[in-house]
């Protein structure tokens, strides 16, 4: 019988520890460790950092609880005995309604559309205030899940474990195979019957902890938060079909420089309304991701009186500094960054503009204040680029904003 606990079934590793076919041990690092630990602490053993490294302390644990189950030989080692006794142990029966520390996330958490990690981190967001942008969004995510909308929130490791045949297979591809340098990605696809639907995955390495943003023009480095991360995917999901990157390249309200951006719009995949796209919805999502970081500080308020000038140097972070793993670009931003500071904050200026357009909250008022927020950001570089000699102030708004690379 295969494992059957929501916290173990489907994971790669763990499955072929129950059949036999692997031995955990020091000093493997992955997250099916993250998992062992993360049930040997339930069961009240200290199994260290939950970090998904295999060490000494983790070792104490697993020969704890095999003493206490009789296990033999006591060794610090989990292999067919222990992954099973580890399981059961972890098993609720009925399975949907036994894991209460996910709440109504349950039901999905053991249909495996939903990483149990990922349940954990969301969760919280459905119980918060009901005024606050947490709350929002996962009421959001939670209506998107049950409308089918949103087909799956996985670890890369345990996508192709989602057994879906809504989900294309090139889909699938993309979310077991996510480059090492992201963090996370949004994959939107129609299904067989046309609908519009989306799965989103994280990185193994951001739910251990163990993710760090560089920003290579400096080599300062920013960890990435799990809750952020996922935030951030989720209000990609919201956005999409928002139809941006349709934008037409001679559309002088978006394009400072519309010859320019037509002439790199050759190929359909690099076109110049898909790095629009990218930056206005990233302005987005990092926002978003920026109240909720506030909203954890105990600053529920903090988007009604950012001033528009520091989400405009924000916006500046990372138009003006594009890197590679942070931002995709055709060439289009940094032609624009090399023809002069005016023109750099008139784009950028342009492009917030197309920001204020997304959703960052589906209650009216919070959406205004963002909406507007980005709006008078639009304000500020206008008045940046046409005043270079004003003192700037330092950029937040954004998260990670600069000041969050060290």
């Amino acid at each position: 019988m295969g494992l059957r606990s929501n916290r173990f079934s489907g994971d790669p590793v763990l499955e072929l520890c129950s059949t036999g076919s692997h031995r955990m041990m020091e000093p493997e690092e992955n997250l099916s460790v993250m998992r062992v630990q993360e049930a040997l602490r339930r069961l009240g053993k200290d199994s260290g950092i939950l970090d998904g490294i295999f060490g000494a302390q983790t070792g104490a644990a697993v020969t704890e609880f095999k003493h206490e189950q009789h296990l033999s030989p006591e060794d610090p080692v989990v292999g067919q005995g222990t992954s099973g006794k580890l399981d059961e142990s972890m098993f609720n029966d009925p399975v949907v309604r036994g894991d209460a520390d996910v709440g109504e996330l349950a039901g999905f958490v053991a249909e495996h559309r939903v990483e149990p990690f990922v349940g954990l981190e969301l969760a919280p967001l459905v119980r918060a205030p009901f005024n606050s942008q947490q709350h929002d969004l996962g009421f959001s995510m939670l209506d998107n899940l049950t409308s089918g909308n949103c087909l799956a929130i996985v670890a890369a490791s345990r996508a192709r474990g989602v057994n879906d045949p809504r989900i294309p297979t090139d889909s699938i591809d993309i979310l077991a195979g996510l480059p090492e340098r992201a963090s996370g990605v949004t994959v939107s696809f129609a299904d067989s019957d046309g609908r519009q639907r989306s799965a989103i995955s994280l990185s193994d390495r951001l739910i251990r902890g163990r993710k760090f943003l560089t920003h290579h023009p400096d080599g300062r480095r920013a960890k990435a938060s799990f809750r952020g991360q996922l935030c951030h995917e989720l209000t990609h999901m919201r956005n999409e079909g928002a139809n941006v990157e349709f934008t037409p390249t001679f559309d002088t309200d978006t394009f400072l420089d519309p010859h320019l951006a037509a002439s790199l719009s050759g190929n359909p995949a690099t076109r110049t309304a898909l790095v629009l796209m990218h930056f206005v919805n990233e302005m987005n999502a990092r926002h978003v991701t920026w109240i909720i970081e506030q909203e954890d500080a105990g600053d529920p308020f903090t988007a009604k009186f950012l001033p528009p000038a520091e989400l405009c140097e924000a916006a500046f972070f990372y138009f003006a500094e594009t890197d590679p793993e942070l931002f995709f670009d055709n060439g289009y931003i940094a032609k624009i960054v090399q023809s002069g500071h005016e023109p750099t904050y008139q784009q950028i200026g342009l492009w917030l503009r197309r920001a204020a357009e997304l959703t960052c909250s589906s209650k009216p008022e919070q959406q205004e204040i963002s909406a507007q927020l980005f709006l008078d950001a639009a304000d500020a570089a206008e008045f940046v680029a046409a005043n270079p000699n004003e003192p700037r102030p330092y950029g937040r708004g954004l998260f990670p904003g600069p000041g969050d690379f060290h």
